[in-house]
């Protein structure tokens, strides 16, 4: 669930809204960090699949300034099971149920938003399942998804790195009807977008548990738009992964999405 994001239209679209007049602090950091400077790249895919690590930008509050950094998207979660033995998990995504506990030292004052243009869902019918884009209705709009995030060392190369994990939350009615894998083991879950209106409040550190958890509720699906899109991850369309392909419209005669 909420494996696969895209982040390849996000410039497009922030020069979209510079032109329609829409410009806001998170587009002028973008801006400060990507356009005015040369030192720093962010990180375009058309999609990135979680479970594979991938490097994304997130967005941050660094001495009391946004700031862009590029982060791995996977964040190590450490328990003891019914063994006494130590077990480390790592979670590219993080239930708003369960962070507080996995994730008590990242969730009060490591927080950051996640630039994307959309997310794939899954919809199952029958015996296949059907890839569903996700995505802002206004063409204006791209997704702020909340996560949270620590530094850690890279193993291979001894560095310190940041890494970061998405949070997840109960669907609206909209993408319930599109996530609704009956082995699911949290049930319909959606990333957690936040309303821009909201999205520098979630980067205070001054919230406590209860101004944490107000941020915790499912996108306006009056927002949201979806259209199933090519079965990326089968072998025979190995060669338009990352292409503007994936991302396009893709009919299956025998699946007609009413539920959208």
């Amino acid at each position: 669930m909420c494996y696969w994001v895209g982040t390849k239209k996000v410039r497009e679209i922030i020069k979209k809204r510079k032109e329609s007049g829409l410009w806001d602090n998170i587009d002028q950091a973008f801006y400060d960090n990507f356009i005015a400077r040369t030192d720093k790249e962010f990180i375009e895919q058309y999609i990135a699949i979680g479970k594979g690590k991938p490097t994304l930008t997130t967005l941050h509050k660094e001495n009391g300034q946004l700031s862009f950094e590029n982060m791995q998207w996977t964040l190590p979660y450490s328990y003891t099971d019914k063994t006494g033995k130590e077990v480390t998990r790592e979670l590219q995504n993080s239930t708003c149920e369960r962070v507080f506990y996995q994730h008590k030292n990242q969730i009060y004052s490591k927080r950051c938003l996640v630039p994307i243009d959309g997310y794939i869902e899954y919809h199952h019918f029958g015996k296949e399942t059907y890839p569903h884009y996700i995505y802002p209705r206004d063409e204006n709009e791209y997704f702020l998804a909340a996560g949270i995030y620590d530094y850690g060392i890279d193993k291979k190369t001894g560095e310190e790195k940041g890494m970061f994990s998405i949070i997840t939350t109960t669907p609206n009615p909209f993408v319930g009807r599109i996530h609704n894998n009956p082995e699911a083991p949290n049930g319909p879950r959606m990333l957690l977008l936040l309303p821009r209106e909201r999205a520098i409040e979630y980067l205070d550190e001054t919230k406590d548990q209860k101004g944490i958890k107000s941020f915790f509720q499912p996108y306006d699906q009056e927002k949201m738009k979806a259209h199933t899109v090519l079965r990326f991850q089968r072998k025979e369309n190995a060669q338009f992964f990352n292409t503007p392909k994936v991302l396009e419209p893709c009919q299956y005669p025998e699946f007609s999405p009413t539920l959208l």
